[in-house]
């Protein structure tokens, strides 16, 4: 069991890449279709910024509030991405999964760029915009893009510890780059336990769609925040929170969630307010 996460700045053929990728590792790429079903699968609260992890990128009031951060948002996109890593032999592309995946075993994580005015070219010809108008295109993906990270993970893209590779489409033609991270991918170490990942990252995405049903309903901060682990459904609460009301809320919240078996509640509380 492997996946690949491929981040791409708009121009890079990175999508094109990925698709090459998929193919030649017999891979299934997630593509925007299979996103987008995972997004009509949030609830009615979550639905607006499940769109936004569709289309990476934010539209209106729900972009102002994520620009902020949303602790809720911040874990639910994790969980959406462990979701779609635990169906194993996949290849994902964008939306943060290089930084929600990171350490895991089995997973590859390439970077793929190329200089802006090259990117400007590539966009001027596959849509035949003018020189000003693909500048203005190009501009805009890199900044809601970088944007969107930064605000949801608190991660900047050009970070370059959070990957394994990072690939200039400058000097190769696409076929070339996906051979690249192709062997990349089957030089990558065997998980030692391939079901027992599996199982780690389903927890994994558990835990994060408890912790963002949480902090939609409880206020957490720097200061107070919850943080969930899970195994099977036996849930575990961690954290401080502002008192012991909000943890007995937490508690209660948790044990009403679908699929959660027992709720070991370890919160703290502190009177103090900041």
């Amino acid at each position: 069991m492997a996946v690949v996460a491929i981040s791409r700045k708009v121009g890079s053929y990175g999508d094109e890449i990925a698709a090459l990728v998929a193919q030649r590792l017999g891979y299934r790429l997630v593509d925007r279709e299979q996103v987008h079903r995972l997004a009509q699968d949030c609830d009615d609260e979550f639905r607006r910024a499940c769109a936004v992890f569709e289309a990476e990128r934010g539209q209106g009031g729900l972009w102002e509030h994520l620009f902020f951060g949303d602790p809720a948002h911040a874990a639910l996109f994790a969980a959406l991405n462990l979701e779609l890593a635990a169906q194993g032999q996949v290849v994902l592309v964008g939306r943060g999964a290089q930084i929600v995946l990171q350490g895991l075993p089995g997973v590859f994580k390439a970077r793929i760029v190329a200089p802006k005015a090259l990117r400007v070219e590539r966009i001027m010809a596959l849509k035949g915009l003018s020189q000003e108008e693909a500048q203005e295109y190009v501009s805009r993906h890199d900044d809601q893009r970088r944007a969107l990270i930064q605000s949801v993970f608190r991660a900047d893209l050009n970070d370059w510890s959070l990957y394994d590779l990072v690939l200039n489409t400058a000097g190769m033609t696409k076929q070339a780059a996906a051979e690249v991270i192709a062997r990349g991918v089957e030089l990558l170490p065997a998980p030692a336990d391939p079901e027992a990942l599996t199982r780690t990252l389903k927890d994994l995405a558990f835990a994060k769609r408890v912790e963002s049903a949480l902090k939609r309903r409880i206020l957490t901060s720097g200061y107070h925040d919850i943080q969930v682990t899970a195994r099977g459904g036996a849930v575990t609460l961690n954290g401080v929170l502002a008192d012991k009301r909000a943890k007995e809320k937490a508690e209660a919240i948790a044990r009403e969630l679908p699929g959660v078996a027992s709720v070991d509640n370890q919160l703290k509380f502190t009177e103090l307010s900041f």
